[in-house]
């Protein structure tokens, strides 16, 4: 195997392994809740840590979902405009869409990677139920531009191959 079909294999396990942890944590998020409205009922007490958890964990799981999401165009689309349009236009509308995402993206990842190593080099905290590191939470921001920066890339070379 070449070195760019190792590449291309491990960046596709990696983005596989990423939608697979965000369904377990989904599914974690359906378990916790249930016990702590349990809890709640039976004992009068619940998990005070569930709350926070699960705002955590739904953007964790989000974060780590999105480049498989616009991988599989499991994302939402309104593509009624594109679909009225003549396929010339309607393809270069879907290219325009895919650059503007890309640049976005690009955007994203820089500045949220200048936020995260300031909050790094501060020190910064974040105080709840739990006391973590501000740049632990930050850092998704980056970590998962850089994958829909390349999953709009590889979508806009698919587009132009298509054309």
């Amino acid at each position: 195997m070449t070195i760019i079909g190792r590449v291309s294999r491990g960046y596709n396990a990696t983005v596989f392994s990423l939608a697979a942890i965000s369904g377990t944590i989904f599914g974690c998020m359906a378990f916790l809740i249930g016990m702590d409205v349990l809890l709640r009922n039976v004992s009068g007490t619940g998990l005070n840590w569930v709350v926070e958890s699960m705002e955590y964990a739904l953007y964790g799981a989000t974060i780590f979902a999105a480049p498989w999401v616009l991988r599989t165009g499991g994302h939402v689309s309104v593509d009624i405009v594109t679909s009225s349009l003549p396929a010339g236009w309607g393809r270069r509308v879907e290219i325009a869409a895919g650059l503007l995402g890309g640049v976005i993206c690009t955007i994203v990842f820089y500045y949220s990677l200048i936020a995260t190593w300031r909050a790094f080099e501060r020190g910064s905290l974040v105080y709840k139920t739990f006391t973590i590191p501000e740049w632990w939470i930050s850092a998704l921001v980056p970590f998962c531009m850089f994958f829909m920066i390349i999953e709009f890339s590889m979508l806009l070379k698919a587009r132009k191959i298509d054309s």
